[in-house]
């Protein structure tokens, strides 16, 4: 399969292609590290440093291209019970909620 190629347009008005969403490194997954797309990390409240106490509020489980390769991962959002901090960040592609299954 080949792209699709506008042989009307003039070159000066090209432009060159630029990723939308910048590429994690999977060294970094589930280290729980800030990165360029942002934190991924499993559920856990910053202050009271446990998820113990953690209500999920939506998790939304990663996406895969037709070749089987990552192409977003999971973002979970939660609220700690105990202090009421709120948080939202990916998650680490090997975590999944308790209970979760896709079926």
């Amino acid at each position: 399969m080949t792209t699709a190629r506008n042989t009307h347009l003039n070159a000066a008005h090209a432009r060159p292609h630029t990723s939308a969403r910048p590429a994690t490194r999977q060294s970094t997954l589930g280290s729980g590290i800030a990165t360029d797309s942002g934190y991924i990390g499993k559920p856990t409240c910053d202050k009271c440093r446990t998820d113990e106490f953690i209500y999920l509020e939506s998790y939304i489980p990663p996406t895969y291209r037709h070749d089987g390769s990552l192409s977003a991962l999971g973002e979970v959002a939660y609220t700690c019970t105990r202090c009421e901090d709120f948080s939202a960040h990916s998650v680490p592609v090997t975590w999944t909620p308790p209970g979760w299954y896709l079926g």
